[in-house]
């Protein structure tokens, strides 16, 4: 065989390898004889058919084997033994292949470019302190409590925290903002829908959800809202709309008695003890905010110390998930699909330098674990399949029996432990700094 193999560009090459006819020959007359001793033909004991009752009878089937045989050798010769690292295939042309004559099969391969690792130990990362304060408890405290109110019919103006059962229609000029946002009708008109008033958190028209505050059930009025220049949905981005605002009911909120019955519900003896457990719970909350920032910081200091041109294709793929997920994500919170259209370029944009950095990260990942030798081991695919298993529902002994009949799916698995596995080492060997805490203003 014959190798010949020509740079596109930084990232692909064509992988050109010429098969001679003496080869394919050779090939289909060990193919023949396999067809001979499995042939089952009438008249003949098992491997006594003659040859070219075989090579007539399975004359299309004999063709398909010996292709797949020949690209298959092709491919070993190729691109399994080439001299650098192949990431994809991107295209096979295959030629004619036939007995007699000489066959080229094409490969068009994406690599891995070569790169220098940066320096990799002792990467700065700081955090924030994890410690809850006073003013977190009490506030999540009172979200407790919230959760567990009770909202009586009250005959008065509704206050900050009480629920009010209303109906709106919103106009800008003369036309009905329902008609300019049909999918999100939440900014449009309802007839009746129920409001937390004054709430700093609701979704929704915010002079609506701040008007209802002083109305009395049967009280109506006008709200203007002035929608920011970046809203979306779009189409409202930097007008006015006046809405017709009318209060049906209204409900008082009243919160639970921390007495013996609410402790004993939340499996804490009293006050001090909640307290005690909501710091511990925020505290958490924050060391995993933590952890999930030094990751980001790591892959922020090594995405800017090298850089190196990425595969077209592995870039391609992953734009196409950045994308698939971003749209799930905003299709559940109402956004349309007229709105990613109007946006699909710059939203293919993004997409295309998050997927760039994700798979450019990854492979300085993978190379640092070749260099310090990071391996996965038994038990870190025990410990993914219990997870896996756990978040599922399922066996572990079914997850490991569909395992083992999709190999992509394993290779997939241990790629993600290695990177898990590298990153994890990186944070061990990073120098840590506290960050000051961030002042929310009110």
């Amino acid at each position: 065989m014959k190798t010949d193999v020509q740079d596109i560009n930084p990232t692909r090459k064509t992988i050109a390898v010429t098969v001679t006819s003496e080869e394919i020959t050779k090939q289909e007359a060990k193919l023949i004889k396999d067809f001979q001793r499995q042939a089952k033909i009438p008249g003949f004991r098992p491997g006594k058919a003659p040859e070219n009752m075989v090579r007539s009878r399975f004359a299309k089937d004999i063709q398909q084997e010996l292709k797949q045989r020949v690209i298959s050798q092709a491919h070993q010769e190729g691109v399994a033994g080439a001299d650098f690292e192949v990431f994809t295939i991107v295209e096979l042309e295959e030629g004619e292949i036939t007995s007699g004559q000489d066959a080229v099969i094409t490969f068009t391969v994406d690599v891995i470019p070569e790169f220098n690792l940066p320096a990799y130990e002792g990467l700065k990362v700081s955090a924030e302190p994890t410690d809850a304060s006073d003013e977190e408890v009490t506030k999540m405290l009172d979200q407790i409590l919230s959760q567990r109110a009770e909202f009586n019919v009250a005959e008065k103006a509704a206050e900050k925290g009480d629920y009010v059962q209303c109906g709106y229609v919103g106009k800008i000029g003369d036309e009905l903002v329902a008609d300019l946002v049909p999918d999100a009708t939440m900014y449009g008109s309802q007839k009746t829908t129920w409001e937390e008033a004054g709430s700093e958190d609701a979704p929704g028209v915010r002079a609506i959800i701040d008007g209802l505050v002083g109305m009395k059930a049967g009280d109506a009025k006008e709200v203007t809202m002035e929608f920011p220049e970046d809203f979306k949905p779009e189409a409202l981005a930097g007008k006015t709309a006046v809405y017709s605002l009318e209060a049906k009911e209204v409900r008082e909120k009243v919160m639970p008695e921390m007495d013996e019955a609410f402790f004993k519900s939340l499996q804490v003896k009293d006050e001090a003890e909640l307290r005690e457990r909501i710091a511990e719970n925020i505290s958490n909350q924050k060391k995993q905010q933590n952890a999930n920032a030094e990751r980001q910081q790591i892959t922020e200091e090594l995405l800017k110390a090298v850089d190196f041109p990425i595969p077209e294709s592995g870039v391609e793929r992953e734009t196409e998930s950045v994308l698939r997920d971003f749209m799930r994500r905003n299709m559940q919170q109402g956004v349309s699909a007229e709105e990613f259209e109007k946006h699909k370029e710059s939203l293919h944009e993004g997409a295309s330098k998050a997927a760039h950095d994700r798979l450019k990260s990854r492979l300085i990942l993978t190379k640092i674990a070749e260099k310090e030798k990071i391996k996965v081991e038994n038990e870190d695919f025990s410990r993914m399949i219990m997870m896996e298993a756990q978040q599922t529902g399922q066996n572990p002994e079914k997850v490991v029996k569909e395992l083992r009949k999709d190999q992509s799916r394993i290779n997939d698995m241990r790629r993600e432990i290695i990177l898990g596995k590298t990153m994890d080492w990186l944070l061990e060997k990073a120098e840590r700094s506290e960050a000051e805490p961030v002042e929310v203003v009110s």
